[in-house]
């Protein structure tokens, strides 16, 4: 350690530059009365706080606050609860409680156990039961009675101090597991059951997630808004819908990656990298905008070659309004195929993954719903299962198109998630702010 003189009129620049700082009490109380604005340059570059009282944590927290950072505290006494009631957030630690969780032991049955046992113990029972045999011979059948009460004693005896065992290492375990909360608990919305400042980077890794989890699904729900805007909204005017079995099956598939993907767990490291702090920037608002263009030039594309292989229509006008039972045609089957196939697109390339949670390959859940419906939306375009295309009310398509809708759905997903990936390289990293 070194004692510097304080020179409030020099540059902090250099004092922080050469020097990992430390403050003590004293010395924040006498900053604070004398060189405010000299205080509030050196505060967020402060390595150790030491000797603070309970006000000058308060203190510390609220001036870090002024300056926009966002403050995390961790407390395990009543002297940090000001402080964690002033932090956007507050961690309190048990003191009595260990650095790490202890290892649950797996409690072994005696059929376990007889498993678990080396092959040459079958060789001495074996010798067993031929020398009980031998002795059933020897002795008359008195003896034998008694000598089988004894060995039914015994065993009961066994069994039964057995299970005091287990009993009491199931006590034990169940007294490990009940946390008794400080004064610290009161006031934080967080508690760690350990002693350690670990907790710090669990808080932070799934808060991460968290949000990143958030931002995905408003990007999603967003294009898919705006798919299902044109593909059953406006082109609902031209006569062109969904038979009940077409949205039975689309809400099924969406549903299953609805639900997978809101399943994610974050990583076990924590990564440099900052994630967008919310939804609206840059980013996310450049990639909806681009991807959307996307699939709104391949909609318009597959919607026109479709009409050119339609029959003519009926002159008299569509009337919104008016019920109209569902007829099976080439235009609503390719609306209904393309407008499936984007919507799963936007969860396979819209899924974050690394660096903060589970990439697609480790979420399998999500990985096997998102690839079951692209098979799925496959068979029908490609009318592999003719039966199954028929009970969709999925008509068979020539030949020619077939090949130019899958062409059209594959190139779709390309563009797509290169837009994407571009955006995201360029825009899609969180800055930290670093008051000066």
């Amino acid at each position: 350690t070194q004692r510097l003189p304080l020179k409030p009129d020099k540059s902090y620049k250099e004092l922080i530059q050469k020097y990992d700082l430390s403050l003590t009490g004293e010395g924040l109380q006498f900053l604070a009365d004398s060189h405010k604005a000299f205080l509030m340059n050196i505060l967020p570059h402060v390595t150790v706080f030491a000797r603070v009282a309970p006000k000058q944590k308060e203190y510390i927290i609220v001036c870090l606050k002024s300056l926009g950072y966002t403050t995390l505290m961790c407390g395990d006494g009543t002297n940090d609860v000001g402080a964690l009631k002033h932090a956007q957030v507050g961690v309190a630690i048990l003191s009595n409680a260990p650095e790490k969780l202890p290892e649950k032991k797996k409690i072994e049955r005696p059929a376990e156990k007889e498993k678990l046992k080396p092959d040459k113990l079958s060789d001495k029972e074996s010798h067993r039961k031929n020398d009980k045999e031998k002795e059933k011979l020897r002795f008359p059948n008195s003896s034998l009675l008694h000598r089988n009460a004894a060995d039914r004693q015994n065993s009961s005896q066994m069994a039964h101090s057995h299970l005091q065992k287990l009993l009491k290492e199931l006590e034990e375990q169940d007294q490990a597991q009940i946390v008794k909360l400080g004064d610290a608990s009161i006031a934080a919305p967080f508690t760690s059951k350990l002693s350690s400042i670990q907790c710090i980077c669990h808080v932070v890794k799934q808060g991460r997630c968290t949000l990143v989890t958030t931002l995905q699904m408003f990007k999603i729900l967003a294009l898919n808004a705006l798919i299902l805007a044109y593909s059953q909204s406006v082109l609902y005017l031209d006569g062109i819908k969904f038979s009940d079995m077409q949205a039975t099956l689309q809400g099924l598939l969406l549903a299953a990656c609805f639900l997978f993907i809101s399943r994610s767990k974050p990583l076990k490291t924590l990564s440099r990298q900052r994630p967008l702090p919310n939804i609206f920037n840059v980013y996310t608002v450049l990639t909806v905008l681009l991807q959307f263009f996307v699939h709104f030039a391949s909609l318009v594309f597959l919607v026109q070659q479709a009409t050119l292989l339609s029959p003519p229509k009926d002159p008299k006008p569509f009337d919104p309004e008016e019920e109209s039972e569902f007829e099976p045609g080439i235009l609503n089957s390719t609306v209904y195929i393309i407008s499936m196939a984007l919507q799963v697109s936007t969860f396979a390339i819209n899924y974050r993954g690394h660096p903060f949670m589970e990439s697609l390959v480790e979420n399998k859940a999500l990985l096997y719903s998102i690839l079951g419906s692209a098979v799925s939306i496959l068979a029908l375009a490609l009318g592999i299962v003719p039966d199954i295309a028929n009970q969709f009310e999925i008509v068979d398509f020539p030949s020619d198109f077939r090949w130019i809708l899958v062409a059209v759905l594959f190139a779709d997903f390309f563009f797509s998630f290169l837009v994407d990936r571009i955006c995201l390289f360029l825009l899609g990293e969180g800055k930290l702010h670093i008051a000066h």
